[in-house]
Order: structure tokens, then C-alpha cells, then sequence
């Protein structure tokens, strides 16, 4: 709806979960990109659809994340409102309901938590 069917320039998997993988390449546009950052969890590898990448033309990249002396151009960034993490986070959780979010991670995503 956000692209009116057209998919987005870049998708992100930062969650490692099987649906997740593959959604990210489902939304993604013809000729976009879609950067696989969350390991695999759980031993269920993604099903990644060849066919719509290659029609789609969509760019795969792996990342490990960020190398440690890009964090202080990073937090440079949020310092100045250009980046929002905070529109990442749906709900705060305590520690106790963080570890179990994460034991439950094979049934689902926990998505958008974080650290009360």
C-alpha cells in the first residue's frame, strides 16, 4: 500500500527468521535490493523465491551489521535527528519478558521490542 504495488527501493532483514527473509524479497521492487543482515535462527533456512529475484532482477547483499569504528558517525547521525531509531521500537519490555520474547523466537518474530 506505502508503494502502491510497486515494492521498495531496499528491504532489510535484520530478524534472521525464515518469514522474514522472504518477505523482504517478496517486497522488494524490480531492480531493488534486499540486504540479508539477521543470521539464520532456528535451523529453518528461508525458501528464498529464485524465480521472483532473478525476474525482478533484485540485488541480494549479505552484511555482518557495522564495523565498530563506523558507531561514532553512526550515533553522529542520530545525534542530529537523521537517524530515528525509536520508530523501530513498538513496545519496551522488561529484561524478563525480553529472554522470554527471545526463547519464543522460533514461533514467531518479536518484533520491534526493546530492553524496559
Amino acid at each position: 500500500k506505502i508503494t502502491d504495488g510497486i515494492g521498495a527501493d531496499l528491504t532489510i532483514d535484520a530478524a534472521g527468521f525464515r518469514a522474514t527473509c522472504e518477505d523482504a524479497v517478496w517486497c522488494a521492487r524490480r531492480g531493488g535490493r534486499m540486504v540479508q543482515v539477521g543470521l539464520p535462527i532456528g535451523g529453518q533456512n528461508p525458501q528464498v523465491p529464485m524465480g521472483i529475484v532473478a525476474g525482478r532482477e533484485i540485488e541480494i547483499v549479505g552484511s555482518h551489521g557495522c564495523a565498530a569504528e563506523d558507531m561514532p558517525a553512526i550515533l553522529s547521525l542520530v545525534a542530529q535527528g537523521r537517524l530515528g531509531p525509536k520508530k523501530l521500537v513498538e513496545k519496551e519490555v522488561s529484561l524478563e519478558e525480553g529472554a522470554r520474547a527471545i526463547m519464543d523466537m522460533d514461533r514467531g518474530s518479536p518484533k520491534k521490542l526493546v530492553e524496559k
